[in-house]
């Protein structure tokens, strides 16, 4: 029986495996692309930067700080004591608030980019790998079928009614579609490392649930453009920038108008009576002679030009990007759409019952074989060339047209 710290080491143990399953359990691709963007470290430190943003605009309105002076003359007694603050009149503040504010939300717009990006890549990897599972499958079925066929032409050997070149053939296909799964097995994972280094550092994918299933275009292509010009986050990033600039030119001009400084404090000198004590107030005011803040505004407005005209050049970018994402992924869906998913197993079955007969030779059965697994893997390699398509063309539109 167990003892009593035995027990508790198997709990413990337990305790640790489970997490760990549920941790590395298998996933849907839209389970694994919304994990990504919502809580993958590429995505978190996106959204932090939108942070440092903000509160960079916040800096910029806070007050200036005041001053205190303390001054003492020695050639007859005098001290002076006092305290002065500047004060940004002419709406200064305002205009550096409106500034802020289009900044952090272009920032916002800019997030919302970069984190579409990243949902674009992560349905790619996810592609990738799902493919490569469906590969890594296909090369695991070839092999068995190879193998129950070497097992029948050993026993047909042994018994006198096989060749041992029929044997040795077999063998040498058994090795080579051995490599064709060390090759698929590799590319998995190398696809999964890919995903595991997009993902939160405490979750993990063996397996992806589902396989590649590109379906057709669910809305008119010709309503794509528009959609485009009101989803695409570049597009609202450079109309907030453009909005900025505005503001900040404004705030350079007012910035430069004259703004007083007010002081004041108390004074202490010898007088013909003895020591007397008094106040002292004044104001200061900077008088815009030589900067009367153009060079700055002319600068922003600048800005905004290029901002506005790497605008144009944006939208007229993206109905390219859709024009060829659309054509290339019809061509890809009519090439998936004319292939026939069963010829190469109708072919395989065909070779195998005509060598039964002895009508084929082994030759023939291993080419059928072979050609029956190159059609499936030929229609993997077109599903995941299809459905990186759709990818391309939900990134060129910027919104999800296959939900």
């Amino acid at each position: 029986m167990p003892s009593r710290s035995q027990v508790c080491a198997w709990i413990a143990g337990f305790g640790l495996v489970v997490p760990s399953l549920v941790a590395a359990q298998d996933r849907t691709e839209r389970e694994i692309v919304e994990l990504i963007v919502r809580e993958g470290p590429h995505a978190t430190a996106i959204r932090a930067e939108t942070e440092v943003v903000r509160r960079e605009q916040l800096a910029r309105l806070a007050y200036p700080n005041p001053g205190v002076t303390y001054s003492r003359e020695g050639a007859g007694f005098t001290e002076f004591l006092q305290a002065e603050q500047s004060l940004p009149l002419f709406g200064v503040r305002r205009a550096l608030s409106s500034a802020g504010e289009a900044a952090t939300a272009a920032a916002e717009a800019d997030r919302d980019v970069r984190i579409w990006l990243l949902r674009a890549d992560a349905s790619t990897a996810v592609a990738r790998l799902l493919a490569g599972q469906e590969r890594l499958e296909l090369a695991e079925a070839h092999i068995g079928d190879v193998e129950r066929l070497l097992e029948i032409l050993r026993t047909r050997e042994r018994e006198g009614e096989g060749s041992r070149f029929d044997r040795l053939r077999a063998e040498q296909e058994l090795r080579d579609t051995r490599q064709m799964l060390t090759s698929a097995a590799v590319a998995v994972v190398e696809a999964r490392a890919t995903l595991s280094g997009m993902l939160p550092r405490e979750v993990s994918v063996t397996r992806i649930a589902g396989a590649l299933d590109p379906k057709p275009l669910p809305v008119s292509a010709d309503t794509l453009p528009a959609r485009a010009t009101s989803t695409r986050a570049e597009l609202r990033a450079l109309g907030q920038t453009a909005q900025r600039a505005s503001f900040e030119a404004e705030a350079a001009r007012k910035a430069k108008l004259p703004s007083p400084t007010l002081f004041g404090g108390l004074k202490r000198a010898d007088d013909v009576s003895g020591r007397d004590s008094g106040g002292v107030f004044g104001v200061s005011v900077s008088l815009p002679l030589f900067d009367a803040g153009g060079r700055d505004a002319a600068r922003w407005e600048a800005e905004r030009a290029r901002v506005e005209a790497a605008r144009a050049s944006i939208e007229l970018r993206i109905r390219s990007e859709i024009a060829g994402a659309v054509e290339a992924l019809s061509m890809r869906q009519a090439a998936l759409s004319q292939e026939p998913e069963e010829a190469g197993r109708e072919l395989a079955e065909i070779a195998a019952v005509a060598y039964r007969e002895g009508e084929v030779g082994i030759l023939e059965l291993l080419d059928a074989m072979r050609t029956a697994s190159r059609a499936k893997l030929r229609n993997i390699d077109m599903r995941l060339d299809a459905r990186l398509a759709q990818i391309a063309l939900e990134r060129a539109v910027g919104d999800i047209l296959w939900p």
